[in-house]
């Protein structure tokens, strides 16, 4: 596969199948979780907890962004692999609670973008973006209890495909409709029907992420049509069902648009990509760049991909540096 671990970090269908969903590869029986928000887990925080996370001298010069990928045990994962990139909700809550008690507050997206392109915006002593990819059902059923215990707020990057073909693990437009309105979580577009593998090549390993390869066949203008075209039905879809919607800012799925040195099977897609991208979002996401956002910090902005391999003391580090462990 001609896709860097770098690029993939944030993959969250491991196991890849032409033009296949993740979800798609379930082994499992599909079914529907929670249709409502759970309670937040209790939090009892040990002495080194305390000690690790101890409140932190005030810092606006940056702000650290982080990114989920669904909140649940593994068996809420269609496939095993793909839940290595989920978070237990008592560990997201835990997280949120050590991040509170080091001074870290969340910010709005629209008050991000403002710090980010150097305009004059109030933060608090240590701002924080807490960001989420795919539109799970479990990240908001698992993740809005204790966003609203601390008073925070998230971006929700929304794959907008499978939310309108009704998966049972992501949320519906109700669902999706209701978490927009809480206050608590902005909407924005992760992709159209372009979060998946697509086959580019001849062997069998030759897949890469919809956006970033030319499929077999396909010349350069087809793939501008072809991506150019997922990425607007998106948008449009998004903006139909949800009618607060303001296309600000774009998560691509994988974190690709096709850079790095085995990102892409054509050199002129990143920069194409890239530069079409921010011509019409405020702010591109990927996880290759260091998180902590500053003002006049250059596109594409990074994140910090959280997952169960990571220790809480590995997640107050990364926002400290901005760097993935």
């Amino acid at each position: 596969m001609k896709v860097s671990a770098t690029l993939l970090v944030a993959c969250t269908c491991v196991t890849c199948f032409a033009v296949t969903a993740c979800a798609g590869s379930s082994s499992r029986a599909e079914k529907r979780g929670p249709a409502t928000p759970l309670p937040p887990p209790q939090v009892s925080l040990t002495a080194n907890d305390m000690k690790v996370w101890a409140p932190l001298r005030r810092d606006r010069s940056a702000v650290p962004v982080l990114l989920y990928h669904g909140i649940g045990p593994r068996s809420d994962f269609s496939n095993d692999e793909d839940g290595d990139y989920g978070i237990g909700a008592a560990d997201f809550a835990k997280q949120m609670t050590m991040a509170a008690r080091a001074g870290y507050q969340t910010i709005d997206l629209k008050t991000f973008l403002r710090f980010v392109e150097g305009k004059k915006v109030e933060l608090p002593p240590r701002p924080l973006l807490v960001t989420f990819d795919d539109a799970r059902n479990d990240s908001w059923t698992g993740g809005d209890g204790i966003l609203r215990k601390l008073g925070f707020n998230a971006v929700m990057f929304v794959d907008v495909g499978r939310v309108d073909d009704g998966d049972a693990e992501y949320m519906t437009w109700q669902q999706l409709q209701r978490a927009q309105r809480s206050g608590r979580w902005q909407l924005q577009l992760h992709s159209g029907h372009g979060h998946v593998q697509i086959h580019y090549g001849s062997g069998d390993d030759d897949y890469g992420p919809f956006y970033a390869f030319e499929e077999q066949e396909e010349d350069f203008e087809g793939w501008q049509k072809r991506v150019r075209d997922d990425i607007e039905w998106g948008q449009t879809t998004l903006a139909k069902h949800i009618a607060a919607y303001r296309p600000l800012a774009f998560a691509p799925p994988y974190g690709s648009y096709g850079q790095g040195s085995e990102g892409t099977n054509d050199p002129r897609i990143p920069p194409d990509l890239l530069g079409w991208l921010t011509n019409r979002y405020r702010a591109v996401f990927t996880q290759d760049q260091n998180a902590r956002a500053k003002p006049g910090s250059k596109q594409p902005l990074g994140r910090i991909q959280v997952d169960r391999s990571m220790s809480g003391g590995e997640v107050y580090n990364s926002l400290l540096s901005g760097q993935s462990p």
